[in-house]
């Protein structure tokens, strides 16, 4: 199972990312992929180096074994999966082979609801130009991490994706969006950084996207708020208190609490066909 509020499991056929915005600074999934490398785990050895004391991934791109690059064949239960959280399904240098195989993978498990987040629409619209017999299959969503900004063409280049749902990830957000163009998307995720280096995200930044929601008709899901210091409620923190376990009791939602005006905003897109629990 995940810890990511939004999916149930994660796949990762293969493993291994760079940098390629201010969202990408405090990835967990760079520090997680060097403890992996040093306990053994032969797919992630390799992916990351230290750059100023630092681990950061160096772009290399491993295949995982074949029983974990096939997972989804052998879950019969229906699951939600995200794919990739250890990589990017359209990186620069994932062999083109290795997306084909798993965009077939999708297409052969139906029963499963597949959600592909990239930082890379425009390499995504570059593969599916070279490879125009690629069906793009209705169980997958497809979206992109939008953390500024000067990410917002990420969402122009969404639009002309395949794709029966798809989505925007503004977590961690590190600004305001304004007046966010949400057309053709179908769900919003939003909230703050988490761990070392946590940068700031401010509620009225959220409280902008949620708005835009409403007013577009997007279903919006709150992650989290991140670092303790993000969430709203902590200027009632009592001047005897711990900030961390204040918020953790007052909002014991994701890290650093996700409850906003009062409420836990969790919504999925109305035409999600999501399993049954």
């Amino acid at each position: 199972m995940s810890s990511i509020e939004w999916t149930e499991r994660t796949w990762n056929a293969f493993v291994g990312c760079s940098i390629v915005s201010p969202g990408c600074k405090n990835c967990y999934a760079m520090r997680m992929a060097a403890r992996c490398a040093a306990f053994g785990q032969e797919q992630y050895i390799g992916t990351t180096q230290k750059v100023n004391g630092h681990t950061v991934w160096n772009g290399r791109i491993n295949r995982a074994p074949d029983h974990k690059f096939r997972e989804p064949l052998s879950v019969r239960r229906p699951t939600v999966w995200f794919v990739n959280s250890m990589s990017d399904l359209f990186h620069e240098n994932a062999p083109p082979e290795w997306v084909r195989e798993v965009i077939e993978i999708m297409c052969r498990t139906p029963h499963h609801t597949y959600q592909v987040l990239t930082k890379r629409p425009v390499e995504a619209e570059q593969f599916f130009r070279s490879n125009t017999d690629i069906v793009w299959p209705d169980n997958a969503w497809i979206g992109v991490s939008v953390e500024d900004t000067k990410r917002l063409f990420r969402i122009d280049v969404l639009r002309r994706l395949p794709g029966r749902i798809k989505f925007v990830s503004a977590e961690p957000l590190l600004g305001p969006l304004g007046s966010i163009d949400l057309s053709g998307i179908d769900w919003v995720i939003g909230g703050g950084e988490s761990g070392p280096g946590a940068r700031p995200c401010e509620p009225e930044w959220v409280r902008n996207l949620r708005d835009e929601c409403l007013r577009q008709g997007a279903a919006f899901f709150m992650k989290q708020w991140g670092k303790p210091a993000n969430n709203p409620l902590a200027s009632q923190c009592p001047a005897d208190a711990k900030l961390a376990d204040f918020i953790k009791t007052m909002d014991p939602h994701g890290k650093g609490g996700a409850l906003l005006d009062g409420r836990l905003w969790r919504e999925y897109p109305a035409d999600a066909n999501l399993p049954v629990r």
